[in-house]
């Protein structure tokens, strides 16, 4: 995998007051090189080919989004107009079937925050290498310039088995709790502990992402073998080490998890047993 080196974005926002009719848009560009985000991202190597532009308000509430694909005209520059204000803004940049789920923020019975807003990923859509930057900014009525750094965030799993795949094997499944498909917007870690899923051909690099809670964390893997929807071998790992922007290499045998067919059989009673009469009480 390469490594992408991400230049500043510079978000600039204008802020209106609710009865100004119309303000200059919040613009993203590449720092004072003059040249586009999209004009570099064109040129790399498929790190990502989404971006999600969120905005949210003081109170966790999404109030704008932009989502755009690689190929697209405005790839790489989102406009926005907003009331004066405070907002978090938030930049994913993934290469997911799909865009994200946007979600609010939750609190408890006593008013305190519950979790954060958040943006998050899911197994149809699929879990990528993945950028993420979020940043609160107060706008008022003058422009205001604001940096974007965009870093990797997830954790790379890469499995080498040592052993020979089964033979009639043509898809393989690998399942792993312990990490999150969503991302905290203020924290930028994990905060749901995903049950994540990952399909494969036989042929195809195993390599799993995931966004780790902290720095240290660990995840527990259960890596099937399939022949249709024939289950051919599962085998279970624990306890693997990963850390944000690292990747860890799992190297042993993967295949040799031997499973059981379990039939059933099972007989149907047509016959109603002995009947129950029941009087409804007066009252």
């Amino acid at each position: 995998m390469k490594n992408k080196v991400f230049n500043p974005l510079w978000v600039f926002v204008c802020g209106l007051m609710l009865s100004v009719a119309s303000c200059e848009k919040m613009v993203t560009s590449q720092d004072v090189s003059g040249s586009s985000l999209s004009a570099v991202t064109r040129s790399s190597t498929g790190d990502y080919n989404r971006l999600n532009f969120v905005v949210f308000d003081e109170n966790g509430e999404r109030v704008d989004q932009k989502n755009q694909e690689l190929g697209d005209e405005d790839f790489g520059e989102a406009n926005f107009t907003l009331p004066v204000g405070t907002y978090r803004l938030a930049l994913v940049a993934h290469s997911a079937k799909g865009n994200p789920s946007v979600n609010k923020r939750t609190f408890d019975a006593n008013g305190d925050v519950k979790k954060n807003e958040s943006i998050s990923f899911s197994n149809d859509k699929g879990f990528t290498d993945t950028f993420f930057d979020s940043q609160q900014v107060e706008v008022g009525e003058e422009a205001i310039t604001v940096p974007f750094d965009l870093k990797r965030i997830v954790s790379m799993v890469r499995f080498l088995p040592t052993d020979v795949i089964p033979e009639h094997t043509d898809s393989i499944r690998i399942y792993y709790e312990g990490g999150s498909g969503s991302i905290d917007v203020v924290t930028t870690y994990g905060n749901v502990h995903s049950k994540q899923t990952m399909w494969f051909t036989k042929d195809a690099p195993l390599e799993i992402y995931t966004i780790p809670w902290q720095d240290e964390d660990f995840l527990n893997v259960t890596i099937g073998a399939y022949q249709g929807s024939n289950l051919l071998t599962s085998t279970e790992i624990e306890n693997i080490p990963i850390r944000r922007n690292a990747i860890t290499t799992c190297r042993g045998n993967l295949f040799d998890g031997k499973v059981t067919n379990v039939s059933f059989s099972f007989t149907i009673e047509t016959t109603w047993g002995e009947p129950i009469d029941y009087v409804i009480p007066g009252k």
